[in-house]
């Protein structure tokens, strides 16, 4: 293949098949109560549109048995593994439609006798059994080896067709390539989902919950809220939900391999701290800050791994540590004018956003939390010049911060020429009496410089 030229016929074969792709309309059907099959879609503008549960299971670890096992031992385990999902999810009514490494997409169809919810749920828990009960037992005995997968399910409406080519043109040896596109984000969220939980564990979404008719099956699941690469993913999980054998077999489980919230923030962390690091480097500044950073964040990794054990305390504590996290970067502007404009307005506004959605997951109001930061994001928002957020801030920082300057009052106001609610804030605070005698001196010194000096 060293011909560097794409010939005529090539381009012309191309351009026509584009042409006709894009020029022809696009036929919709629904989809009943089964899956047509790639090789009966016709390779045309048609595409099959409706309601399915997508199933995604995953294996945890995969990447690391290629250095604990040679090719054979690598052969028996993927074949045994795949055997055992493919045949939970012909058995409980779906179908296979893709294999993504150690991954496997399954989609389950409505039909007359059952929803599509329910046969996805049965094929996941088929899975967490056969693989726990009867696979990992096997596995265990002959290669000191048990496998973890998470398992993912999400309904909603997606749209499919095939695509891909016919063998090429005048080589009747040549190989048809089509396979089916699937259109819609049931299947991204079923394999979120999967890629958030292992051992023994099945993630399923709200709209996946609600249609489950069994009351009391629906007990069994927990209600779950996970951050994930900036992401927020819902839904409820339940972990050993077994079905039943007839010969009762104790389960053989791979150790817990659940993402936890702990790994996320502190995934979180070290993303922040090399945003900050890489941009640092480059004015040569804050390396000492930096430094101090990482050396907190090692010590509250070690504290979390020692201390993580599921419960909602611990979860609040690392709730905490995010946000105090957030708030310290925005800190880390006041009164840093080059490293501030350096950064970007839309760096520090990031940062604030994080902030406020970091605070609202501990219980704080907005006001709270923009009161929290006025001081910086008032110093930040006027070496930025954008003087009208300064004030908005300003305000925040009168109302409910410990104290205020009185030349960062008269540079803001001087800028944007009123101050009005910024009055109304000073007079509400001075009346609660919770400012130190020598802060209550500088909101009055700022209150008579309002009332009696400043001309608009």
């Amino acid at each position: 293949m060293a011909n560097e030229r794409i010939s005529k016929a090539d381009s012309d074969l191309l351009l026509a098949a584009i042409n006709r792709i894009v020029s022809t309309e696009v036929l919709e059907k629904t989809i009943t109560d089964q899956l047509p099959l790639t090789d009966d879609l016709s390779d045309a503008n048609k595409i099959y549109c409706g309601k399915v549960s997508v199933l995604f299971v995953d294996m945890r670890g995969s990447t690391k048995l290629p250095d604990r096992f040679n090719t054979e031992q690598l052969v028996k385990i993927y074949r045994s593994y795949i055997r055992t999902v493919v045949q939970a999810i012909r058995y409980s009514g779906g179908v296979v439609r893709d294999f993504m490494g150690d991954g496997v997409l399954a989609v389950f169809v409505d039909d007359e006798n059952e929803k599509s919810e329910e046969k996805a749920v049965h094929a996941a828990r088929y899975i967490t059994t056969a693989i726990d009960k009867l696979l990992n037992p096997v596995l265990d005995g002959k290669f000191k080896h048990r496998i973890s997968c998470g398992i993912g399910i999400h309904t909603g409406d997606v749209s499919l067709s095939k695509v891909g080519m016919k063998g090429r043109e005048h080589d009747n040896e040549a190989e048809n390539e089509f396979g089916i596109a699937w259109i819609g984000n049931s299947t991204n969220l079923a394999c979120k989902f999967s890629g958030a939980v292992g051992g023994s564990t099945i993630f399923i979404s709200s709209s996946t919950y609600v249609a489950l008719s069994d009351i009391k099956a629906k007990q069994k699941w927990e209600k779950f809220e996970l951050l994930k690469s900036g992401n927020v993913l819902n839904g409820y999980i339940a972990k050993q939900y077994y079905l039943e054998l007839d010969e009762e077999i104790e389960p053989c489980i791979a150790s817990n391999t659940t993402v936890g919230l702990a790994d996320l923030i502190i995934t979180e962390y070290q993303k922040q701290l090399a945003n900050i690091a890489r941009k640092s480097e480059e004015l040569g500044q804050k390396e000492q800050e930096l430094k101090a950073k990482e050396q907190l964040l090692n010590a509250k990794t070690l504290e979390v791994t020692r201390k993580e054990n599921g419960n909602r305390a611990i979860e609040n504590e690392l709730r905490e540590h995010e946000y105090l996290f957030y708030c310290d970067v925005l800190g880390s502007g006041h009164c840093k004018s080059a490293y501030v404009k350096a950064m970007g307005e839309n760096f520090w506004e990031e940062n604030l956003q994080k902030a406020i959605e970091a605070g609202r997951n501990i219980g704080k109001t907005d006001h709270e939390i923009k009161q929290n930061v006025s001081y910086a994001m008032v110093s930040i928002y006027g070496d930025l010049e954008t003087w009208d957020k300064a004030y908005d801030f300003l305000v925040e920082q009168a109302t409910g911060y410990a104290w205020l300057n009185l030349s960062v009052v008269q540079n803001v106001v001087r800028h944007v020429g009123y101050c009005d609610r910024l009055k109304s804030a000073i007079y509400s605070r001075l009346s609660k009496y919770d400012l130190s005698s020598e802060n209550r001196h500088d909101f009055e010194a700022i209150k008579n410089w309002l009332v009696f000096e400043y001309k608009k």
